[in-house]
């Protein structure tokens, strides 16, 4: 009896200092939880969840401030070995509507070596894990707190743009110079508004290119269906006068180096010049698309081939070379429609500028990147038959900004990191 006795009070003993330690233990990983997160949002991260087990600690996030995507993969994964020594630390990077772009992991073995010192940070970059699909990541993120929401909380993003042509017999060049303020505001998850208006610098252009008009005006909604499926909507003003309704979707690869997307619109012809706002009324135009695209990691470079059918009812094939020279790409693209043929180069040029912080609650920054795209046909029969006419939905698209691509980030992490 007295064996007995004794054992029951011993076991009291141990269950109540294993409550205590499990009540110590689960206090300090919401310490470290609250740390991490507000870690982030001093970095200038937002749209933070951060979710933790006994083995892996996961922060989901948005960069808004860097320019530079794998700078802005570095300062993050910098501030989680800060935070964290025994776990795996888990990145999930959103993009600017929330959705899932690139998925890191550093093994809590990598992590002790590197704060025991027997590793440096790039070897941490070299060993990491990396892909595109977190699936099983933003199942347990569902339902924690948002840090630092981006919601209604606006960019005011100043674009240049410059236009060049060799089209005219009596001056060397047509050109003009302007510069196109756009107000970029999240909504909601995968929700975005633009709103841009165009004001002209300098040129030698008459009617619609002297006028202060608007640019693109837009409402987009991005989603995620998992498994790496992608789809936006969006309807508005667009670039070349179109006015109207595209959607579009892509999949891409766990490892990201394989793309294929598609997308289908619906516009009509929509003009701002001295007469006022002029919109064509006929039978709306319907252009569409299907695309493949493929990441050469040896060379750094995308390889993009679409089939489409363009605004006036042409139908052709595309294709387009990427090179990625860490923040500048420059490209080379081919285009055979309506049988005819046109060729040209691309390039982005990263601006001044590598992070911005807001102001309240406002950003005012230029554009990350100065885009160009130059076609060698811009006179005859291709441009009389209107052939080869697309649009953009999104000022200054380019292959720089936000560009994720697995491979691409752990390349330039490396060979930044190495040089220094």
């Amino acid at each position: 009896m007295y064996i007995n006795s004794l054992s029951g009070g011993t076991m009291a003993r141990y269950t109540a200092k294993r409550i205590i330690l499990l009540g110590l233990c689960w206090m300090y990983a919401l310490l470290l939880h609250a740390q991490l997160a507000e870690r982030f949002s001093r970095l200038g991260m937002e749209n933070i969840r951060t979710v933790s087990n006994a083995e892996k600690q996961i922060i989901a996030y948005e960069d808004r401030v860097y320019r530079n995507s794998y700078e802005g993969v570095r300062k993050a994964i910098e501030t989680a070995l800060d935070g964290n020594e025994t776990k795996t630390i888990c990145l999930i990077i959103l993009d600017e509507n929330g959705i899932p772009q690139l998925k890191i992991e550093i093994p809590a073995e990598l992590s002790k070596r590197f704060h025991r010192k027997e590793c440096t940070l790039y070897d941490v970059y070299a060993e990491m894990k990396m892909g595109t699909q977190a699936d099983e990541e933003l199942e347990l993120l569902k339902g924690k707190e948002t840090i630092q929401r981006s919601n209604w909380r606006p960019d005011l993003t100043v674009y240049p743009q410059l236009f060049l042509e060799n089209s005219s017999f009596n001056k060397l060049y047509r050109y003009y110079i302007s510069l196109a303020p756009a107000l970029e505001m999240p909504l909601w998850k995968g929700a975005e508004l633009t709103a841009q208006v165009i004001f002209p610098i300098v040129g030698n252009q008459k009617g619609e290119l002297k006028q202060i008009r608007p640019g693109i005006v837009a409402i987009s909604q991005g989603f995620y269906l998992g498994r790496n499926i992608y789809l936006k909507a969006v309807g508005g003003q667009f670039t070349n006068h179109r006015l109207g309704g595209q959607v579009s979707g892509y999949w891409r690869n766990k490892n990201g180096r394989w793309e294929a997307g598609a997308k289908l619109g619906l516009t009509i012809y929509s003009i701002f010049d001295n007469a006022g706002w002029t919109v064509n009324r006929s039978k709306p135009k319907v252009n569409a698309s299907i695309y493949g695209r493929t990441y050469l990691p040896q060379w750094n470079t995308e390889i993009t081939v679409e089939a489409a059918r363009f605004v006036y009812g042409d139908y052709g094939i595309q294709g387009e070379l990427v090179r990625h020279f860490g923040e500048y790409t420059v490209g080379l693209y081919g285009v055979y429609t309506g049988g005819d043929a046109n060729a040209g180069f691309s390039f982005a040029v990263p601006l001044p500028g590598k992070k911005y912080k807001r102001w309240k609650g406002m950003r005012l920054k230029p554009a990350d990147y100065f885009n160009y795209r130059y076609k060698m046909t811009v006179w005859g029969e291709y441009v009389d038959r209107k052939l080869g006419h697309t649009y953009n939905t999104v000022p200054g698209e380019n292959r720089s900004k936000g560009f994720y691509q697995p491979d691409y980030i752990r390349y330039f992490l490396m060979k930044t990191t190495k040089t220094r």
